[in-house]
């Protein structure tokens, strides 16, 4: 059996026992994956070209995190992927993921300069008001 990894054009000899997650990451190919296999994260999801035929479905925890997608359009977590005979995959979508990742920096700081407050400072003072309530016999 081969897994055909593409644009790369790599393909591996594989044995079912290991996910496409698990064979690539042992060929230095690399899949986002923040769960590590669990699946909890989704980031591994990737695109069969060939081969749907030679992968078992989708089970529930996959199925809960990508939906009815896979339908549409063949992707799947790589992750959960396990191949019993020849598969193309389609790594192109985690290839431009990489390439467009920006880091999140928290407390983000404008460029700009801050310009003086207009802000007023004032007191307010808040007063009672005394009204008296009929007395009920």
């Amino acid at each position: 059996m081969k897994v055909k990894f593409v644009p790369q054009n790599i393909e591996i000899e594989v044995t079912p026992e290991k996910s496409l997650l698990q064979i690539a990451t042992d060929n230095h190919i690399e899949i986002k994956s923040i769960c590590k296999g669990v699946p909890s994260c989704a980031e591994c999801r990737v695109r069969l070209l060939e081969g749907e035929h030679n992968v078992i479905p989708p089970n529930k925890s996959e199925l809960s995190l990508i939906g009815t997608n896979w339908y549409i359009d063949g992707r799947r977590l790589a992750c959960q992927v396990h191949c019993f005979g020849d598969v193309t995959v389609d790594l192109t979508e985690q290839i431009e993921r990489q390439e467009n990742q920006t880091k999140k920096v928290r407390g983000f700081r404008s460029q700009k300069q801050q310009t003086e407050s207009h802000a007023v400072q004032d007191t307010m003072l808040l007063g009672e008001k005394s009204e008296e309530k009929p007395k009920r016999n």
